[in-house]
Order: structure tokens, then C-alpha cells, then sequence
């Protein structure tokens, strides 16, 4: 198993380096596993930015630099740290998303002058997500669950004011007494169900969902986007779910960078990565050019040459001069 591992991450590195000769650019990558447990390593979060942190002599006079990227996503103030320093230290910053960029990953996308993706890759909503053990479980959840419930309710409300009200118009009242009368019936109704919500959390998830907004907002300026106000609202709020599929021709029509990757490029990808995803391999970071690596290793291992013994020349004694008498 281990020679397999290391042949998926060889094979991995190749592709990278295949990718950077035809497009000759600097290519950065990050590839997590999505159904991995291991949520330190297969998250934009203290790794990735540590990773980041070891390779800064690295990032020295890039013209474009791309990232690949495939990722469930992580922590939104680490994504926006990395981009930022993505972004600091290149003249044009891409993003390649052969698979999937979801939530933070899209927000780090978000940086980017152009995102290339797959046919079938996908992005996600930026809607941030929490765990609260005590009442929900191990189990993320997104606080725009709590404005989607008032939404509800305020729709709910509305909808049995205006039954209400036509019924009794209908049977000869005025619209001054059906509202009269309408009007409390309805809050009968509404006012248990809103009893349940909690000011002071839905004033905390407001903030949590205001972070998302902000660093979305912030990286889309530097790159100059006409629409970014809509786009942070589109991807922040209008989504039914996290997990909701932003695709290509959706992220193109809702005014993201995006252009098609090109197929042979997709093709050299896609099974490299999924070979990593198999055996659930994380990876961070630029790939070493393996042909330097190699003759490094071999000029290091190599044993230096042992000098000929060169031939001994013996000089012949100086005879003493005949001494005349």
C-alpha cells in the first residue's frame, strides 16, 4: 500500500508540473478529501496557512501564479489570509477547479482575476457554518437556517392576513373591518411560533453570516468585479443549502471570472487528483521539479573521484664534480 501512496502522490506531482509547462505559469495546490474525517488536513485552515508560511521564499517574482484547488472548504478568516497573500506576491492570481471548490474554497476563488473550471466542477455558497453540540450535535449547520425560518413565518403571515382578509370582504365587510378582524386572528396564530426564536442568536448568526459577506466583498473589490454587491448577496443568501450546486454556466451567468478549463488540461488533472482522493492524501503547496530533485539526490549520493596515483619520478643524484688536482 505504501508504494501505491507514494506512486499517487508522484503521479499527482507529475501532473502539476505537466500543467505549469503548458501553461507557463507557477502553480499552487491544494487538495483535500471531502469525505475525510481528518477535518485539520482536509480544510482550508491551520495547515493549509501553515503550508503557505514554509514555501514564502517560494512565492518570489511569479508573474501568474494558479492555484488547483479541490476543497470542501474551512475556515473563512484563513482563506481570506491566504488569498490575500496569494494575491500580494503575483501580477495576475487564477484558480483552477477541476471537481469541486466548495464554501471557503469558493471564497479563496474569489480573489482570483479568472477561475478556470471543469465541465463538471462546481463552487458553493458562501452561507458560513457552526456547530453547537448542546443543541444541534457534531453536526455543522448554516445560521441562514434561522433566517430562512422567519422568512417562512413572515410569508406565513402574509398569506393568511390577505386569505382572511378577502374572505371577509367577500361577505360584505370594508376593508377597514376585515383588517379589524383579521388581523388578530392571524397573530393568534403566528405569535407562538415566533415566540420560539431567539433575539440574541439570530443577532449572533447575523454577525457570523456578516463575516462571509465581508471577506467576500473585499475579495472581489481587489479584483475589480462591476457586480461584486450582488454577488455577495446572491452567494451569501439566496441558496436553499449549502451543498447547492453552483456550476459553470451558473457561476458565468451570475458575473464570477469563470472560463471553461481546457479539456486536455481537465483530462491531465482529474485522474491525478483522484488517484490522491483514493487513498486520501492531502497536498499543500508547490511540487519540487522532480528532475532537479533527482540530480540533486544523485550529485549528493554520488562519491567523489579518488585521484590516480601518478607515477613516481625518482631523480637521479647529482654526482659531486671532479675536483681537478
Amino acid at each position: 500500500m505504501t508504494d501505491e501512496v507514494a506512486k499517487a502522490k508522484q503521479d499527482f506531482e507529475a501532473a502539476v508540473l505537466a500543467l505549469e509547462k503548458r501553461r507557463k505559469s507557477r502553480v499552487f495546490a491544494i487538495i483535500h478529501d471531502f469525505n475525510s474525517a481528518e477535518i485539520q488536513t482536509h480544510h482550508i485552515c491551520g495547515p493549509c496557512f501553515h503550508s503557505v508560511l514554509r514555501n514564502r521564499e517560494q512565492f518570489d517574482n511569479i508573474k501568474t501564479l494558479e492555484v488547483v484547488i479541490h476543497s470542501p472548504g474551512g475556515h473563512a478568516d484563513i482563506a481570506y489570509r491566504v488569498a490575500r497573500f496569494f494575491r500580494a506576491h503575483c501580477e495576475q492570481l487564477n484558480f483552477i477547479v477541476p471537481m469541486a471548490a466548495k464554501s471557503a474554497a469558493t471564497s479563496l476563488c474569489a480573489a482570483g482575476k479568472k477561475i478556470y473550471m471543469g465541465e463538471l466542477a462546481e463552487l458553493g455558497p458562501l452561507d458560513v457554518q457552526l456547530t453547537d453540540e448542546f443543541e444541534r450535535g457534531k453536526r455543522p449547520f448554516s445560521p441562514l437556517d434561522e433566517f430562512k425560518s422567519m422568512e417562512f413565518l413572515r410569508e406565513y403571515a402574509t398569506e393568511f392576513l390577505d386569505y382572511f382578509t378577502f374572505v371577509l370582504t367577500d361577505r360584505g365587510l370594508s376593508v377597514k373591518q376585515a383588517l379589524h378582524e383579521s388581523i388578530p386572528a392571524v397573530a393568534s396564530m403566528t405569535n407562538p411560533l415566533f415566540a420560539h426564536i431567539d433575539p440574541s442568536k439570530v443577532g449572533s448568526y447575523r454577525r457570523n453570516l456578516a463575516e462571509g459577506e465581508e471577506y467576500a466583498r473585499r475579495l472581489l473589490k481587489q479584483t475589480g468585479n462591476p457586480r461584486t454587491e450582488d454577488l455577495v448577496q446572491r452567494l451569501v443568501w439566496k441558496y436553499p443549502v449549502h451543498d447547492f450546486v453552483i456550476d459553470y454556466a451558473e457561476a458565468l451567468e451570475m458575473g464570477l471570472p469563470v472560463a471553461l478549463l481546457n479539456s486536455a488540461e481537465e483530462k491531465l488533472l482529474i485522474p491525478a487528483i483522484q488517484g490522491m482522493l483514493r487513498y486520501g492524501i492531502p497536498y499543500s503547496g508547490f511540487v519540487t521539479p522532480i528532475v532537479a530533485k533527482a540530480r540533486r539526490t544523485v550529485a549528493a549520493k554520488k562519491p567523489q573521484p579518488k585521484r590516480a596515483p601518478g607515477r613516481v619520478q625518482v631523480r637521479a643524484k647529482a654526482q659531486p664534480a671532479p675536483v681537478a688536482v
